[in-house]
């Protein structure tokens, strides 16, 4: 089977088939599709646990191993430091930073997908790596806006543009390893984000798979979660009945509740969030190669061979969700008969024990993005029905432009 040039017909086909074939599928020679849930997650979660860094570069040199570094300790150091800045400061922090990049644009006709990219790599860089100068963070911002445009695109840029990204590339690297290396010299401040506790790591792990680590979650924000609340506007402007209940409860809504625990202090945005990311969660389709066997049924996968995962599909299973395709955040009211089947059918970041480590910043990001549009800015789109859901690496919603105004 080839894959189709546009990715709506590749995914089109895909759910047809998984529909036909249980979920679990040859997608042509190379490819396994695992779209059933529990499979997915059984694969997902055993290969996860023998991920590990590659070698050192001084070693790949000398044609030697370097001493094993598992993924799953760089997660739960990830995971130790977002706990730490799950505070109400650090959420008051995150939304002074996006009212800041809002503030700046409202009033003007703009591309609202593009104003969400910036609005989320704007405000979670410093999550990720703090205390840059502003050439340090706009060399970084730069690099992370040109991968980006390489999978909004729908037509690739030529060399030129190929080897300035390169460039670009490199140089912000360098601002990467020059803060790494300053802060382990004390010439430089430490930081309280992503990046930090890999400084004391830094003996262990050599600056070659230091910077793999910062480059891994710089790469994280530079793009899904600015689809994610692109996805927001989307639907927030598609369905002004939700709009109305959003907008009754956040502007009850007491500040500094909101900030210490969002989720339980405005429970119907919650599950607003939570259906925008059922329907909409990037990336669409992860492809993983293998490191064991499995028996699945009807078929085997193999040690090295590639299979594909897609939260995407799941969610749109007509066997574990009833009427997928409408948009109805109350499916997560508790016992509701149109919610999900199980934990396995409801993956927007992934599944445990590889779930992104950023889920719960990224739930927070998108309330406090809906309490803003709610009750700080007014939104007007003047023809929603015209926008359109474009899947590419994730949903992307085209010719989506509009105006924020001041309240």
């Amino acid at each position: 089977m080839t894959t189709p040039q546009h990715p709506e017909d590749f995914l089109s086909s895909l759910r047809l088939r998984s529909a036909r074939e249980d979920g679990v599928f040859w997608v042509d020679d190379q490819r396994l599709g695992i779209f059933e849930p529990e499979a997915a997650r059984r694969v997902s979660a055993t290969n996860w646990h023998h991920f590990v860094l590659q070698d050192r570069l001084v070693d790949m040199v000398r044609r030697r191993r370097s001493p094993e570094v598992r993924w799953s300790l760089i997660r739960s150091t990830w995971l130790t430091q977002l706990h730490t800045l799950a505070t109400a400061q650090q959420h008051g922090l995150l939304i002074e930073r996006m009212e800041r990049v809002l503030d700046a644009r409202a009033g003007q006709d703009t591309d609202l997908t593009m104003l969400m990219q910036d609005v989320a790599l704007r405000s979670l860089l410093p999550v990720a790596l703090g205390g840059l100068t502003g050439a340090e963070a706009e060399l970084v911002r730069r690099d992370l806006e040109m991968k980006l445009s390489r999978l909004v695109s729908a037509t690739p840029g030529g060399v030129l543009h190929h080897l300035r990204h390169v460039a670009v590339q490199v140089r912000a690297g360098l601002v990467v390893r020059r803060v790494l290396r300053q802060r382990a010299r004390g010439r430089r401040g430490r930081e309280p984000d992503l990046t930090d506790p890999f400084v004391d790591l830094l003996p262990e792990l050599g600056m070659d798979r230091a910077l793999d680590v910062v480059t891994t979650v710089l790469t994280a924000i530079g793009g899904p979660p600015g689809t994610a609340a692109a996805s927001v506007l989307y639907e927030f402007v598609r369905n002004p009945e939700w709009q109305r209940r959003l907008e009754a409860e956040l502007a009850a809504v007491d500040p500094v509740e909101f900030r210490t625990a969002p989720t339980r202090a405005a429970p119907v945005t919650h599950r607003f969030v939570k259906e925008v990311l059922r329907m909409w969660s990037p990336p669409l389709l992860l492809v993983r190669r293998s490191t064991f066997a499995f028996d699945l049924g009807r078929t085997r996968l193999e040690p090295g061979q590639w299979y594909l995962l897609s939260p995407h599909l799941i969610h749109r299973d007509e066997r574990v969700w009833q009427r997928p395709d409408v948009f109805d955040p109350d499916r997560f009211l508790p016992g509701a008969p149109h919610g999900p089947a199980n934990r396995t059918c409801y993956v927007p970041f992934g599944w445990a024990p590889k779930k992104c480590v950023g889920a719960n910043v990224a739930v927070v990001q998108l309330m406090a993005l809906c309490h803003l549009l709610c009750t700080r800015y007014r939104l007007t789109v003047p023809d929603p029905e015209a926008v359109t859901m474009a899947l590419r690496f994730a949903p992307v919603p085209e010719n989506f432009r509009g105006r924020l105004t001041f309240r």
